[in-house]
């Protein structure tokens, strides 16, 4: 893949820098930074996936039918704060 790309002058001086530092191409700089940009991504995504998968199964207690009925228990919720008599959801 070819890319063209527009930078202002501080990441055009940045990447000249990287070159004389590393003494490699401006394509292998560009490839090492997807590289380790793509990581760092996919590790924040697993970091918030592991959050999320601790909640599950964390609470108990609740309705045993709450997943088939939680449209209706919203309206009734809904309802009771406006004092407003509603017909039953149906699907």
């Amino acid at each position: 893949m070819r890319i063209n790309a527009r930078l202002d002058d501080s990441y055009a001086e940045k990447l000249e820098f990287l070159q004389s530092a590393t003494h490699l191409s401006l394509s292998d700089i560009l490839r090492d930074s997807v590289d380790r940009y793509y990581e760092a991504v996919l590790a924040e995504q697993k970091r918030s996936r592991a959050s999320l998968d601790k909640l599950v199964g964390a609470f108990t207690g609740g309705p045993s039918d709450g997943s088939t009925r939680y449209k209706q228990d919203f309206v009734d919720h809904v309802a009771g704060k406006q004092d407003v008599v509603t017909e039953p959801f149906k699907p």
